[in-house]
């Protein structure tokens, strides 16, 4: 059996993997995207919600005080925990990125090493039909030879 062949499965399973890998770095990017999104909805949530509180400014009472310092507090909270899902999305996204490039070079390099063996293997065909073509005109030319002789 020829190398190539013998190749060609692993190529196939090692270029399957980096397409896995591709879709699972899109996946990443995709909910990366996504909480940035979610986290920008939410500091444009707070700012907003804080310039409409000051622009009632007037008489506040106390209680509308505490209620509006608790849930910019809640705000405040819910930001830091979503750039924590956010940090943590892109550090997935990183490694994710990082094994897909290393399986796509891996890729890369065993489709070349199969193209070689190709190569190599049809290189080897050509100089077989070249040494068949010169001993069958060797042959046809000794007994052409042979013929002209008598022998």
């Amino acid at each position: 059996m020829m190398r190539s062949k013998r190749f060609e499965p692993i190529q196939e399973i090692v270029a399957n993997g980096a397409t896995d890998l591709s879709r699972a770095m899109a996946d990443a990017a995709r909910r990366v995207a996504d909480l940035e999104r979610q986290l920008t909805q939410l500091v444009a949530y707070r700012e907003n919600y804080a310039r409409d509180a000051s622009g009632r400014a007037g008489v506040v009472d106390v209680v509308r005080l505490q209620n509006y310092r608790s849930f910019i507090d809640r705000l405040n909270a819910a930001i830091e925990q979503q750039t924590r899902y956010l940090d943590a999305a892109r550090e997935d996204y990183e490694r994710r990125r990082a094994a897909w490039s290393e399986k796509r070079i891996e890729a890369e390099s065993m489709a070349k090493v199969v193209d070689r063996f190709r190569h190599e293997e049809r290189r080897a065909a050509e100089r077989r039909e070249q040494h068949d073509g010169d001993d069958a005109a060797l042959r046809i030319a000794l007994a052409s030879a042979g013929a002209l002789t008598g022998n």
